[in-house]
């Protein structure tokens, strides 16, 4: 398997810009589902591109790229929180969609915006970007027993949460 190597100054088009072209939208789900606001999905999606932008030429695998964003994003969220130690949430999602599949992602981000900080960037790295406990651990600087304990509890919390819904849908057909 051959690395292609991200350096700029090359001729054609910049590997990282394709990267982005190609990525965007899986990332900004991503980022959706850990902010559970669609503007600060933006600003944070948007914070870590122009933080990893200038490293890019030491990155030295295009496929590792996108673990670079999304550990950049998760950083960079875990901080933003750290600092401000409050959440502001809301019980409307803005009018227009910021993803492809919104209306499939409603019924979760309502669920998800319920769960504290921690566990709802764990479910997300975990369930939602398919990392493994030891990486989601890592992602959220804490070790693994604990990232476990943020998961287990996250996903009781959202199986209480969205039970209700599954039931009222289930009475209606």
């Amino acid at each position: 398997m051959k690395r292609e190597s991200i350096r700029p100054g090359g001729s054609g088009p910049d590997p990282f810009d394709e990267f982005v072209a190609a990525r965007y939208q899986a990332l900004l789900r991503g980022a959706y589902l850990i902010t559970g606001d669609v503007h600060d999905a933006r600003d944070l999606l948007h914070d870590a591109l122009a933080q990893v932008y200038p490293r890019r030429s030491a990155i030295r695998d295009v496929a590792a790229t996108e673990g670079y964003v999304r550990r950049t994003m998760v950083r960079t969220h875990v901080s933003r929180w750290r600092r401000t130690r409050r959440e502001v949430l809301t019980s409307a999602l803005p009018d227009g969609p910021a993803v492809q599949d919104a209306e499939r992602d409603d019924e979760l981000a309502a669920a998800l915006a319920g769960l504290p900080r921690r566990q709802r960037a764990a479910v997300v790295l975990r369930y939602y970007l398919d990392l493994p406990v030891a990486q989601v651990a890592e992602e959220l600087g804490c070790s693994v027993p604990t990232a476990k304990t943020h998961l287990a509890r996250g996903i009781k919390a959202l199986r209480q949460e969205m039970e209700p819904v599954r039931e009222l849908v289930s009475r209606e057909r």
